[in-house]
């Protein structure tokens, strides 16, 4: 397999461009190595597609827990808050993104909702700062 195209948060996901990246959809192949940050919930620019094709997920949002059936496909608006949670080992996805259609940041449990810039480090690729 090639090396990812790219990698954020250290060992945190790797992610393939299945088709060139452009601004109408996405197709990512991603590898998530550890769970999603849990001191906030995040959301997204776009509208997405996922099917989870090895290991095991589970998402959070405000108001459920749910265990990500594998190769179901999930359709997620891109207000909706969640966070992944990695059961055991990696998890592999296909994540489809439509357009860019709003910025998008966590939810913060005190401060509320916080662009995604003042929530990682500078360059974006990792998560430093948080909700403080």
């Amino acid at each position: 397999m090639r090396e990812p195209d790219q990698v954020i948060g250290g060992d945190y996901l790797k992610r393939w461009y299945v088709i060139p990246r452009n601004r109408f959809f996405n197709i990512y192949l991603h590898c998530f190595n550890r769970s999603d940050d849990d001191r906030a919930l995040h959301d997204h620019p776009w509208w997405s597609l996922s099917i989870l094709l090895k290991g095991e997920l589970i998402e959070h949002t405000f108001n459920s827990v749910r265990h990500i059936p594998r190769l179901l496909p999930i359709i997620r608006s891109a207000k909706l808050a969640h966070r992944l949670e990695l059961v055991k080992g990696p998890a592999w996805t296909i994540f489809i993104t439509g357009p860019k259609v709003r910025e998008w940041g966590f939810h913060c449990p005190i401060s509320g909702w916080r662009h995604w810039k003042k929530f990682t480090t500078e360059d974006g690729l990792g998560i430093e700062r948080g909700c403080d």
